[in-house]
């Protein structure tokens, strides 16, 4: 039993430096040369014992994760493609599709908007409106609460 517990405490340093690095519980244990369950069952451990330094391992994997998961959505078409638009409009795209829509639907709107029960008005709406409307943020989704957005109520008046 001692021998077991002097392999793990061997093991762990790699295991907490995989964990700072993102890496998966195979490319540990094939840092070490173990099985990945041998790796599995000393986080296990790890985490049964709330391990202060297991704890401060994956705090770092959350970080490096943020980092490289902001990395790539900057290289990704959408983006570059709204920034692109913002330069030259002024606004973003989420921004101009809003007040797209709120002009396309704006007659609907404004009936909703003098409707004493903006509820009902809305649920007097075709599904496939409210759906539209919903997805560009000018009403908020709910069952029986249903109502136009701030923004949408600033942007009619």
């Amino acid at each position: 039993m001692l021998n077991y517990s002097q392999e793990r405490l061997n093991r762990r340093q790699t295991i907490l430096e995989g964990i700072s690095q993102d890496l998966t519980h195979s490319e540990i244990a094939a840092k070490l040369g173990v099985n990945r369950w041998v790796v599995m069952n000393d986080i296990r451990f790890m985490q049964r014992y709330e391990d202060p330094e297991y704890l401060r391992a994956q705090e770092v994997q959350e970080e490096v994760r943020a980092e490289r998961d902001s990395a790539v959505t900057r290289e990704k078409s959408f983006v570059v493609q709204n920034d692109r638009f913002e330069k030259l409009v002024g606004m973003s795209l989420r921004e101009k599709s809003f007040r797209n829509m709120v002009e396309f639907y704006g007659p609907e709107l404004r009936r909703v908007l003098k409707s004493g029960d903006q509820n009902a008005a809305i649920m007097g709406l075709p599904k496939s409106v409210r759906r539209t409307l919903i997805n560009n943020g000018i009403i908020t989704k709910g069952r029986r609460d249903n109502m136009l957005t701030p923004q949408a109520v600033k942007h009619l008046t």
